[in-house]
Protein backbone atom coordinates (compact mmCIF):
# COMPACT_ATOMS: atom_id res chain seq x y z
CA UNK A 1 0.00 0.00 0.00
CA UNK A 2 1.16 4.11 -0.66
CA UNK A 3 1.20 5.45 2.51
CA UNK A 4 2.04 8.98 3.87
CA UNK A 5 2.97 9.66 7.51
CA UNK A 6 2.04 12.70 9.22
CA UNK A 7 4.13 14.64 11.14
CA UNK A 8 2.40 13.42 14.40
CA UNK A 9 3.35 9.80 13.84
CA UNK A 10 7.05 8.77 14.12
CA UNK A 11 9.05 8.21 11.64
CA UNK A 12 11.46 5.44 13.09
CA UNK A 13 8.42 3.02 11.92
CA UNK A 14 8.89 3.94 8.20
CA UNK A 15 11.61 1.02 7.85
CA UNK A 16 9.41 -1.51 9.63
CA UNK A 17 6.52 -0.34 7.03
CA UNK A 18 8.69 -0.73 4.43
CA UNK A 19 9.88 -4.14 5.40
CA UNK A 20 6.16 -5.04 5.36
CA UNK A 21 6.06 -4.40 1.70
CA UNK A 22 4.43 -0.66 2.07
CA UNK A 23 5.37 2.39 0.08
CA UNK A 24 5.85 4.68 2.50
CA UNK A 25 7.00 7.84 3.87
CA UNK A 26 6.96 10.57 6.18
CA UNK A 27 6.21 14.13 5.42
CA UNK A 28 9.97 14.99 7.04
CA UNK A 29 11.56 12.71 4.57
CA UNK A 30 9.35 14.98 1.84
CA UNK A 31 10.40 18.07 2.71
CA UNK A 32 6.32 18.56 3.81
CA UNK A 33 7.13 19.03 7.69
CA UNK A 34 5.42 22.33 9.21
CA UNK A 35 2.53 22.50 5.84
CA UNK A 36 -1.25 23.40 6.22
CA UNK A 37 -2.98 19.75 6.67
CA UNK A 38 -5.16 20.74 3.54
CA UNK A 39 -1.51 20.96 1.35
CA UNK A 40 -0.41 17.35 2.87
CA UNK A 41 -4.06 16.17 2.32
CA UNK A 42 -3.64 17.06 -1.48
CA UNK A 43 -0.09 15.33 -1.71
CA UNK A 44 -1.76 12.19 -0.55
CA UNK A 45 -4.68 12.70 -3.63
CA UNK A 46 -2.26 13.21 -5.65
CA UNK A 47 -0.13 10.33 -5.01
CA UNK A 48 -2.46 7.73 -4.17
CA UNK A 49 -1.37 7.24 -0.88
CA UNK A 50 -3.20 6.52 2.49
CA UNK A 51 -2.84 9.60 4.76
CA UNK A 52 -2.29 8.35 8.43
CA UNK A 53 -2.35 10.92 11.61
CA UNK A 54 -3.21 11.47 15.31
CA UNK A 55 -5.22 14.71 13.76
CA UNK A 56 -8.80 12.96 12.93
CA UNK A 57 -10.55 16.27 13.31
CA UNK A 58 -8.94 18.03 10.71
CA UNK A 59 -8.19 15.19 8.67
CA UNK A 60 -11.80 14.02 8.90
CA UNK A 61 -13.25 17.23 7.31
CA UNK A 62 -11.03 17.31 4.62
CA UNK A 63 -12.08 14.12 4.17
CA UNK A 64 -15.43 14.35 3.79
CA UNK A 65 -15.18 16.95 1.09
CA UNK A 66 -13.06 15.09 -0.85
CA UNK A 67 -14.68 13.76 -4.20
CA UNK A 68 -12.34 10.73 -4.05
CA UNK A 69 -9.39 9.98 -2.29
CA UNK A 70 -6.29 7.05 -1.34
CA UNK A 71 -7.89 6.35 2.75
CA UNK A 72 -7.53 7.91 5.91
CA UNK A 73 -5.90 6.25 9.33
CA UNK A 74 -6.25 7.43 12.21
CA UNK A 75 -5.40 6.30 15.84
CA UNK A 76 -5.40 8.14 19.36
CA UNK A 77 -2.37 10.76 20.07
CA UNK A 78 -0.30 9.52 23.34
CA UNK A 79 0.79 5.85 21.78
CA UNK A 80 4.75 4.89 22.11
CA UNK A 81 6.82 4.26 18.71
CA UNK A 82 5.92 0.73 19.12
CA UNK A 83 2.17 1.03 19.49
CA UNK A 84 1.55 3.18 16.77
CA UNK A 85 3.57 1.01 14.41
CA UNK A 86 1.05 -2.27 15.70
CA UNK A 87 -1.83 0.31 14.78
CA UNK A 88 -1.06 1.60 11.52
CA UNK A 89 -0.82 -2.33 10.88
CA UNK A 90 -4.36 -3.02 11.86
CA UNK A 91 -5.68 -0.76 9.83
CA UNK A 92 -3.63 -0.93 6.72
CA UNK A 93 -4.59 -4.86 7.12
CA UNK A 94 -8.07 -4.14 7.68
CA UNK A 95 -8.22 -1.58 4.48
CA UNK A 96 -6.24 -4.09 2.62
CA UNK A 97 -9.52 -6.80 3.15
CA UNK A 98 -11.72 -3.80 1.93
CA UNK A 99 -10.09 -1.68 -0.14
CA UNK A 100 -8.94 2.30 0.81
CA UNK A 101 -10.04 4.00 -1.64
CA UNK A 102 -12.62 6.67 0.32
CA UNK A 103 -12.73 4.73 3.17
CA UNK A 104 -11.57 5.85 6.85
CA UNK A 105 -9.75 3.31 9.36
CA UNK A 106 -10.41 4.73 12.74
CA UNK A 107 -8.13 2.72 15.43
CA UNK A 108 -8.53 2.66 19.09
CA UNK A 109 -6.37 1.97 21.58
CA UNK A 110 -7.38 -1.55 22.52
CA UNK A 111 -6.45 -2.62 18.68
CA UNK A 112 -10.16 -2.00 17.49
CA UNK A 113 -10.51 -1.03 13.58
CA UNK A 114 -13.56 0.74 12.26
CA UNK A 115 -13.81 1.12 8.15
CA UNK A 116 -16.31 3.88 7.31
CA UNK A 117 -16.83 5.20 3.94
CA UNK A 118 -15.69 8.82 3.64
CA UNK A 119 -17.19 10.36 1.85
CA UNK A 120 -20.63 8.67 2.27
CA UNK A 121 -22.08 7.60 -0.92
CA UNK A 122 -25.02 9.21 -1.07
Amino acid sequence: MRVLLDENVSPSIVPQLRTDGHDVYHVRDMGLRGLPDHVLWRRAIDEGRILVTINVRDFLKLAEKAELHGGLVTFPSGSTPHEQLSLIRAGLAALSGVGALNRWAKLGNDGSVEITELPPIR
